[in-house]
């Protein structure tokens, strides 16, 4: 325990909590070993021979930068910045998207915070910051050149290679400058102001000029004025002058060819008038304007440590856009320096990390690899008898055989790098890798649809099914079928659905929970991949409501030779069939459709068809998109029209509620009348959002009796979604 208590004492960042917490539960790791593990309620963590034990063993310490819509924002501070939860280790997050190893914008939904002690590994690339994490925790890298997949932490080595994606979706092209001003803390002057909008441009109600065009399109030279204003830029305005603001860009003397770009840029872009401002040896161009100085400040920020890159400007993928920026950046603020040996060194310096980072992003998606540093300043100094605060330098180094930094012809040629590339991802190679000890918190985000999202600039993923299937380690509580009955009546439930893993695996349990939640009044599904004996199948009816029963690639046979390792369907459809003739349990298919190798329509149409003929025309079939993972990360995901596609092949079969899965929004997620077509429920995702069925569960536009069980549970919690593990 001193060892603990010591590293604790030296950990950085937020100070861990500690308190006692009662021992509920004791259990054995292994079989094999003579390992246990203590359950505490209602911390889930305790401290054990130096380190804390977690069920949690996935994260990143402080500090790690995330690439999201708004620019790189450290780990800790999305945390702090989301929305809290019942459990303190939990938070939702909202409005904020991150980029995916898909190269993809997805909404990331939850952030998480645990206290850890324990081995860390500090994983370090050339030339980019590299990662620190724990040892568990899963990254795509590519194991010496070979195809880029998940693999732990713990498995890389030295001559391995950590993937940083490359960018595939892009923001929009045109600027909504209301949408822009919409959320601005309107500053408080003496008369009321508000946005005026007129012969499209766009001003603030007080105001003396015309004014900023309303919509603007997002051109190479408004993106290399970005630049510049990123590298000399200011905004000021008096609190009670609403026409008081103006943008500053400031220049040496010497620079008339860069001070001539910038006027002319304001002019063609905004029709702003400037004027010079001389001070000894400095010029600063002023263009007047509170609507384009809150522009500014808007897209870019405003003091030299908030300035970043614009969402804009970082989401696009237009490569003109992109060059527009940097090209302005290193114009304003660039340096060119002789390095060692041959070539050149074209950097930059800022005290903006998000700044930094965002350069690097914009140098990435171009194809180029910058090298990114940080160097640790004293907080403070003095300066003529005065003490001034200083804050880090944060760089960036891009090797060049040769650079023109003339504002006219700014250019460069990159030197060669020890990276691979593919269209999907720039691959750089890992050049150390130390373990050491590390006691303090530690952070992961859930993000929706692809699991993953980039820390310092390399792809990372969340946990979800292909870990679950490949732990080695069983992990949770031991609990008694009563156990689970209770739980789920205290969190208000309908009922019981049994899946990952295959449900009839335990059959016994299954059962013997299933009969007392149905006592309770709970229902039961299972989601089974219908591989089942006779004896199984047997014991369904004491106490299953329904089943959803998984095909892949619609059975297919040579598609389930090949990735399913069986020699057919057929048991599938004759547990279909013996479960049909309980007469007790309602059936649904679910089929997955992977794209190239399991997407046949002809297949889809034979099971269709055996589906109408042998359960019935009122069958449920859900088509369900496939997402790349584990050993087939090598596949796209399944496109949308093909999921379209074999929904009308099923409905040509005679089914009559064919639905399209895992994809959200979708009008395919709705349930229709068959008799008149129009919406009966309406879905997003997993929440149903409408529905028209009177209390016989007839469509209230026509009358026609639908194939609905049960009614629409009014008592779902917003906050519905738990771990077991909070409820022993």
């Amino acid at each position: 325990m001193a060892r603990f208590w010591e590293l604790s004492s030296r950990a950085s960042g937020p100070a861990p909590r500690f308190a006692w917490s009662p021992i509920t539960g004791v259990s054995r790791e292994s079989q094999d070993e003579t390992v246990y593990s203590f359950e505490c309620v209602p911390f889930h963590n305790y401290v054990a021979s130096d380190v804390v034990v977690h069920n949690c063993r996935y994260c990143f310490l402080p500090g790690t930068q995330i690439s999201t819509y708004e620019g790189h924002v450290a780990i800790d501070r999305i945390f702090a910045e989301s929305e809290a939860t019942s459990k303190a280790e939990v938070r939702k997050i909202r409005n904020r998207k991150v980029l995916t190893h898909r190269g993809r914008w997805r909404n990331a939904t939850k952030a998480f915070q645990h206290l850890y002690s324990g081995k860390i590994l500090r994983i370090r690339p050339f030339y980019l910051p590299g990662l620190d994490c724990t040892p568990d925790h899963h990254v795509f890298a590519s194991l010496g050149g070979k195809p880029v997949r998940k693999v732990r932490a713990s498995e890389l080595k030295l001559g391995d290679f950590l993937a940083v994606p490359r960018q595939r979706a892009g923001g929009n092209s045109t600027i909504e400058v209301k949408n822009l001003f919409a959320d601005l803390d309107v500053p408080n002057y003496k008369h009321a102001v508000r946005l005026d909008l007129s012969r499209g441009r766009i001003r603030w109600s007080s105001e003396r000029g015309r004014g900023i065009p309303a919509r603007i399109r997002l051109t190479a030279d408004l993106s290399r004025l970005l630049g510049y204003y990123c590298a000399e830029g200011s905004v000021n305005w008096h609190r009670r002058r609403a026409n008081s603001g103006a943008v500053w860009f400031s220049f040496g003397a010497h620079e008339e060819t860069r001070i001539r770009e910038v006027e002319r840029l304001l002019n063609e872009i905004f029709e702003a008038r400037t004027r010079r401002s001389r001070q000894v040896n400095r010029v600063a161009v002023i263009a007047s304007g509170a609507s384009l100085a809150t522009f500014f400040r808007s897209l870019c920020g405003e003091s030299s440590a908030t300035k970043h890159v614009p969402t804009a400007v970082l989401t696009s993928r237009n490569q003109d856009v992109l060059k527009g920026f940097v090209t302005g950046y290193f114009n304003g603020d660039g340096y060119l320096t002789r390095r060692r040996g041959n070539g050149y060194v074209l950097g930059s310096t800022s005290v903006s990390q998000r700044l930094t980072f965002g350069v690097a992003h914009l140098l990435l998606a171009l194809g180029e690899v910058p090298r990114v540093y940080r160097s640790r300043n004293k907080t403070s100094y003095e300066i003529e008898g005065r003490t001034v605060s200083r804050s880090d330098d944060h760089m960036i180094h891009l090797f060049v055989d040769e650079a023109s930094l003339d504002p006219e012809e700014i250019a460069w040629t990159s030197s060669n790098v020890r990276v691979l590339q593919n269209p999907d991802y720039l691959l750089i190679p890992i050049r150390s890798i130390e373990e050491s000890d590390y006691v303090g918190p530690v952070y992961n985000i859930e993000v929706e649809q692809d699991h993953s999202y980039t820390a310092n600039f390399m792809a990372v993923s969340n946990c979800q099914n292909a870990d679950i299937s490949q732990r080695r380690k069983v992990e949770g509580i031991e609990v008694e079928p009563q156990d689970v009955v209770r739980m789920t009546l205290e969190q208000g439930c309908q009922g019981l659905a049994y899946t990952y893993n295959q449900p009839t695996i335990f059959i016994e349990f299954a059962r013997d929970i299933g009969m007392r939640a149905r006592k309770a009044g709970l229902i039961n599904i299972f989601v089974s991949n219908g591989y089942d004996t006779p004896e199984t199948v047997a014991e369904m009816p004491k106490f299953l409501d329904c089943v959803t029963v998984d095909f892949k690639g619609s059975g297919e046979t040579n598609f389930v030779r090949k990735y399913i390792n069986i020699p057919n369907a057929e048991p599938i459809f004759q547990t279909l069939l013996d479960t049909r003739d309980t007469k007790k349990i309602h059936i649904e298919i679910t089929d997955l459709i992977v794209p190239q190798v399991g997407d046949d329509l002809g297949a889809a149409r034979k099971l269709s068809k055996w589906v109408y003929d042998n359960l019935g025309p009122d069958t449920p079939i859900h088509f369900l998109r496939f997402h790349p993972d584990y050993k087939m990360m090598e596949f796209p995901w399944t496109p949308v029209e093909t999921l379209e596609k074999h929904c009308a092949v099923a409905k040509e079969e005679g089914l009559k509620y064919v639905y399209i899965g895992n994809v959200s929004g979708h009008p395919l997620e709705n349930t229709y009348c068959p008799g008149c077509g129009a919406v009966a429920i309406k879905r997003y995702g997993f929440d149903i959002t409408g529905w028209y069925l009177d209390k016989d569960n007839k469509c209230k536009k026509c009358g026609y009796k639908l194939a609905i069980f049960g009614r629409l549970e009014q008592t779902a919690k917003e906050n519905r979604f738990y771990s077991v593990l909070y409820h022993r």
